[in-house]
This record gives structure tokens, sequence and C-alpha cells, in this order.
């Protein structure tokens, strides 16, 4: 009996041992599952992030688009996210009201020093916006393009203790898909830029200018805006004569000229060879479109262009279509404008031929 006691005794020893060391086995594989799925969950909302983003790359509130999406990833109480301009910190979205944004000195240091941090405190660190909500908890990551310190991310918290290791590392991660927005948005807009520019001149293409139009509703009649053809006279026969060089010293010369008389809200475009289009968006009356292209033909008519000891000054025929006079559609519009350029260059060349005037 005995015997049997002394057997039974150590068999539950043996069990008890061995069902402790497989709950704290399992324990083990439970946080290691949890930690797993923190994992996963992470890098599934790293390339949601990421998959946004090179969506909306072209996108002009993209930033701000970034920021919302921080503040439902991360369950943040504050997100801001900075870009540097001209050597400073500038904020280009916050959902902290009216961006008023208040640094402690030592998230200064940090973001001088261009270092990621976290911050816990039991005690207030800061108050942020208009409800002067009690932050415990902050937690800011540098934006870097290629080792190059390009803007900041601060998310702010009212919890102590809520900023940790992980969001840590999720807060770079988008800093790092930020950054590669960035340069994407910057290299798209540049191609933008190419394809909407006439190469030679600077100014905007024949396709910019028309979908520009489309764009902006310039089709409908009733907005008042003016059409002005502009061509210069006798181009060919100095382009003959001088050299192709000469000539587009003319094209480049006159371009300038134009875009130096007209509004920033104007659009000048090349329309096709020595041909140029100009849309005048708002103007007092008409008599103050003609006399600005005016002012440019003359302008033109006393300037000169001069290469190989060759100086020639030219001088170009315009004519100028408004939207409540002359023309029920834009392509009505611009023949009109067309016919008039073409009175002016009949009828001497060098002036201006207005649809005020000549009622078509």
């Amino acid at each position: 009996m005995q015997n049997y006691e002394k057997i039974y005794s150590t068999l539950k020893i043996e069990y008890e041992t061995y069902q402790m060391f497989s709950e704290q086995h399992i324990q083990e594989l439970n946080q290691k599952n949890v930690k797993l799925e923190k994992s996963i969950d992470s890098l599934s909302n790293i390339i949601e992030v990421s998959k946004y983003i090179n969506t909306f790359f072209s996108n002009d509130d993209l930033i701000s688009m970034i920021n919302d999406m921080i503040l439902g990833i991360l369950g943040v109480t504050y997100s801001t996210i900075f870009l540097l301009e001209d050597g400073e910190l500038v904020v280009k979205a916050s959902n902290i009201e009216n961006m008023d944004i208040k640094l402690t000195s030592e998230e200064l240091l940090h973001i001088n020093k261009e270092e990621e941090f976290i911050i816990n405190s039991e005690k207030t660190l800061k108050e942020t916006g208009e409800k002067k909500t009690q932050i415990h908890s902050i937690m800011g990551s540098p934006i870097k393009l290629r080792d190059k310190f390009i803007g900041y991310i601060m998310v702010e918290h009212n919890l102590y203790k809520f900023m940790t290791i992980e969001l840590k590392l999720f807060l770079r991660s988008i800093a790092n898909q930020i950054a590669i927005a960035i340069e994407n948005s910057l290299l798209y807009k540049e191609l933008e830029k190419i394809n909407q520019r006439d190469s030679l001149l600077g100014i905007y293409n024949r396709k910019y200018f028309f979908e520009f139009l489309e764009k902006n509703k310039c089709k409908k009649m009733e907005d008042k805006f003016a059409i002005v053809m502009i061509d210069i006279d006798d181009f060919k026969k100095v382009n003959d004569t001088y050299g192709h060089q000469f000539g587009d010293k003319i094209l480049i010369n006159t371009a300038k000229i134009v875009e130096s008389g007209i509004d920033k809200n104007d659009i000048l475009a090349r329309y096709g060879g020595e041909e140029f289009i100009l849309y005048i968006s708002s103007f007092v009356d008409e008599n103050s479109v003609y006399n600005k292209i005016e002012t440019i033909r003359s302008v033109l008519e006393n300037s000169g262009v001069s290469l190989n000891n060759e100086n020639k000054s030219v001088t170009a025929s315009f004519g100028i279509a408004f939207s409540n006079l002359n023309g029920t559609g834009i392509n009505e519009l611009i023949k009109n404008a067309d016919d008039l350029l073409y009175k002016a260059k009949k009828s001497g060349k060098n002036r201006v031929l207005s649809g005020h005037i000549f009622k078509i």
C-alpha cells in the first residue's frame, strides 16, 4: 500500500509539474500569438497606408489625407504634419483647431536634432487646442528623404503611457511613406509641368490651354472673359532671312513681353508656329482689355532682338473676342478672335482689332 501511495505521490508531482509547464508554455505561446497578431495588423496597416498614398500621391490634399489616416489608425488625440519650406518647418496638416500649434522646449529640442522621441508623463505636458486638452503622451518622428530632413510628424494623446515602441515604429514607417509620396508628387508635378509647357518658350502649350478652358467651364458663355489671338508679323520672312536661331529668339522675346503685360490669372499659350492664344479672365470693361493688349503691341514694336551682330525689331497683330459680345461657344469665340486677327493682318499688320468695336 505504501508503494502505491509513493507511486501516486510521484505521479501527482510529475503531473502538476507538467501541468504548470504546459500552462506556462501555452501562456508564452498566447503572448507570442498576440505579438504576432499585432505585427500582422501593423504590417497590414502599413501596406494599406502605402496603397492609399500611392493612389492619391498627385492629390493636392494628400498630406491632410495622411494626417486623417494617422488619427484613425493610431487613435491619437492630435496629429500634426510639418514640412520644410525655405528652411522653416511649416504646418501642412493638423486636427488642432485653427492650426494653433504650441510646442514645448523638449519637443523643439528633439525636432531640432531631427530625431524621433516618446514622452510619457503623469503630469500634464501641455494643454492643446481650444478645449485645453491635457496632454500626457507625445511622440514625434522625422520625415527624411534619402537621409535629408524634409519634415516632422507630431502626435499627442491625453492618456498617460499611450505612446509605445510599437506605435513609434509604425509612425516611422508612415514618415517613410510620406517622404516617398512627396518625392513622387514632386516628380509627378514636374512631369505634369513639362507636359503642360512649350519646351522652347516655357509658356503653356495648346493642349493645356484647351484643358484649362474646359476645366474652368469657360465654355459657359455667361462667364465674362476674353480670347486674344496673336500672330508675329512676317515671321516666316524673318526666319528664312536670319535663320531659325534668330526666329527662336523672336518667339522667346514675344512670349516674354506678352507674359509681362498680363495678370497672373490670365493664361498665355503657344497656339502653333508663331501664333499665340491668350485667355483674359476678368476685366472692368472691353476698353480696358483693348488698352492692355495695345500696350503689349507697343512694347513689342519698340523691343529688339540681337544675334550674331544682327538686330531686328518685330511687330505682331492681335484679335480680341469677348464672351459677352462675340460668340455662343468657345470654338466660335476663338474663330471670331482669329477672324479679327486676319483683318488686322489684311489692314496693315501691327495693330489690335477688338470685337467690341467690330461686332461679329
